[in-house]
């Protein structure tokens, strides 16, 4: 009789064979009373008949261009790839066929046998091995499988045959604009309609600060045309001739000028009458060129002039347009010689009148914490350096886009400069000392808070109205401690930074997305070009080369994008069609459209592959003519 086994085993060729008329082809149990042939090999864990990837018939969603002028997707086959599998895409039916396992969804190398197939039949029988020679054999046998897991499971394949996730991914041979990704579409509100094009207060910012770098002065006499290599000067403050600039003791002006040599627009700060006496202060200035942080103005150089008919020195800084300094933009309503948070109306009264009382014109906590962070890391740079600010002021701080920088940096280096200074140790002090000041005025929203007659109505007011860990870091720098630094002002922020982090990334993707969408609209107005060079050129090769053949074709298809009328013959605008119409010829798609001349005696059918092919050719020909009448050369 036989034993269980042997039942089970004389029952597996029906399983098997139904097995095999479904496609499918599984490995055969083994038993240690009865070795039997197990290959391991990955195409016993597959379907015999598994579907190729991708099906023929799935449809490209979003199938739009790709373009001569863009490298081939081939091109790409040597960088990283992504870690996404594009076989997510594939949808299968898991509750009905086997095709919904995950081996099912992978492809082979090769469904051939491989030489590096496991076979036991040829091995020694398990049971007639010893432990060490078992051991040997296993690691051998090991050796020439992956493993691979997927949803728990672990599978083995023959290195020959086994293809990395990696390499099974597939790339479209265009490219296309992919909408709004999930995590910037839920950071702002939904809209119905879908935008292509940049953002309007993103675009009206960049239009600011071009026209600003395009500005130019008229009727000012007392501005020379050119100072050392820097022409186009524009004041960019107003000032007297007669004020002293408290801070530097010098009458002190600000112009924006253009440098000849490299094009760029530069800001340039002249102190007034200043004769370099002692040249060994431009060792600092050396040392300020070599900082770099997004919170620090950059210095570039540094010359003195005749320019002005005076002895002036100019400190040339990187400009950057639509900045404000701080006390402009926060500290600039000032009425009857007050300026704070309780005057808002104007009235003349002491600074303490009505303290405690919240206004809702005052700076919010969060934004507070948002200049601490990045002063505090514009002072770390600055000091590693062995660098100081000599104490910073609202007038040398700018701000653009909610971004602080330290502004002026070097010029009192030179103003002040001491041969014989062995440690900036006080320097530094003082630089956070100042800084604790500034952030009361903040806190104030007025210059008047940091005053001896008024710090005290301003630090109850501070305690009143906002956290206890603003108090306390405010207090802390005030107090002059000699042995601070910025090692002790960093857990005093603590997880403020993530706060911070987390804007500056949530700002840099949405920038990101703007920058993609114009990245395709970049690529059709290459394709916009191509086109109108080869539309209604007269003159070139014959007078009826644009009426032709290949043109004459692209002249239509001009009229079926722009062209078009309704049936009562008003003219028909429609973006939409405009932009899926030039994507699709630049991609080539084989979708056809019927093409119509203006008198309606010619009706063409054709795919926009051919008119991709035509489009291509008249460019060419076009470019081949232009270089063999520069070069001489066909």
């Amino acid at each position: 009789m036989a034993s269980q086994s042997d039942q089970h085993f004389s029952s597996y060729p029906q399983q098997q064979q139904m097995n095999n008329r479904r496609g499918f082809s599984y490995v055969k149990a083994v038993t240690a009373n009865q070795p039997t042939d197990l290959n391991l090999a990955a195409r016993e864990f597959y379907p015999k008949a598994a579907p190729s990837f991708p099906p023929q018939n799935l449809p490209l969603a979003g199938v739009m261009h790709s373009n001569a002028t863009t490298p081939s997707f081939d091109m790409y086959s040597s960088m990283p790839k992504p870690s996404h599998n594009l076989l997510d895409a594939v949808h299968t039916s898991p509750a009905l066929t086997p095709s919904g396992s995950p081996p099912m969804q992978l492809g082979l190398a090769s469904h051939q046998p491989s030489s590096h197939s496991l076979n036991i039949t040829s091995a020694i029988p398990v049971h007639q091995l010893s432990l060490q020679q078992s051991t040997q054999q296993l690691t051998r046998q090991q050796a020439d499988l992956v493993q691979e897991s997927i949803q728990g499971t672990t599978y083995f394949y023959a290195k020959d045959e086994y293809v990395s996730p990696t390499s099974r991914q597939t790339f479209p041979g265009y490219s296309v604009y992919t909408g709004v990704p999930s995590h910037i579409y839920h950071m702002k509100p939904n809209t119905n309609s879908q935008d292509f094009f940049l953002q309007d207060e993103i675009k009206k910012e960049i239009l600011h600060k071009q026209a600003i770098v395009m500005s130019e002065v008229e009727g000012v006499t007392d501005i020379p045309s050119e100072v050392d290599k820097y022409c186009n000067l524009v004041p960019l403050e107003l000032f007297s001739k007669h004020h002293v600039s408290g801070r530097f003791r010098y009458t002190h002006s600000v112009y924006k000028a253009v440098n000849q040599k490299d094009g760029l627009t530069y800001c340039l700060h002249r102190l007034h009458g200043f004769k370099l006496t002692n040249p060994k202060c431009m060792t600092v200035i050396d040392q300020w060129k070599r900082v770099s942080s997004p919170h620090i103005v950059a210095l570039r150089e540094v010359f003195t002039t005749k320019a002005f008919n005076d002895n002036s020195i100019v400190f040339v800084y990187d400009f950057h347009p639509t900045a404000q300094t701080l006390a402009a933009r926060h500290f600039t309503n000032v009425s009857n010689g007050y300026s704070s948070p309780f005057n808002i109306d104007g009235s003349a009264r002491p600074f303490s009148a009505g303290k405690g009382a919240r206004h809702a014109g005052q700076l919010s906590e969060s934004s507070i914490w948002s200049y601490i962070i990045q002063l505090s890391g514009a002072l770390r740079i600055m000091h590693a350096h062995k660098l100081t600010a000599f104490g910073l002021h609202p007038t040398k701080l700018l701000v653009c886009n909610n971004k602080l920088q330290i502004n002026c940096n070097g010029i009192l280096d030179v103003i002040n400069f001491d041969s014989n200074m062995s440690t900036l140790s006080q320097p530094q002090a003082e630089d956070f000392h100042s800084f604790g000041m500034i952030v009361l005025a903040l806190a104030c929203n007025s210059e008047l808070a940091f005053r001896p007659e008024q710090l005290k109505a301003s630090l109850e007011h501070v305690k009143q109205n906002y956290s206890p860990d603003l108090n306390h870091l405010i207090r802390y720098l005030i107090s002059r401690p000699m042995d601070v630094n910025i090692n002790q002002v960093m857990p005093m922020i603590g997880a403020r930074f993530y706060v911070e982090l987390e804007s500056v990334e949530n700002r840099m993707l949405k920038i990101e997305h703007e920058l993609n969408k114009e990245v395709e609209n970049g690529r059709l107005f290459r394709a916009l070009t191509k086109l109108n060079t080869i539309l209604e050129r007269v003159g070139f090769t014959d007078i009826s080369w644009a009426e032709t053949g290949d043109r004459y074709l692209l002249k239509l298809f001009r009229d079926y994008v722009f062209h078009q009328t309704t049936e009562t013959g008003a003219p028909w605008l429609d973006m939409t069609h405009i932009v899926s119409s030039l994507n699709k010829l630049d991609a080539g798609v084989q979708e056809k459209i019927c093409l119509t001349s203006a008198d309606e005696t010619n009706v063409i059918i054709v795919s926009y592959q051919e008119l991709k092919r035509c489009f291509d050719n008249a460019f060419n020909e076009i470019v081949q003519a232009n270089v063999k009448q520069t070069y001489g050369t066909s």
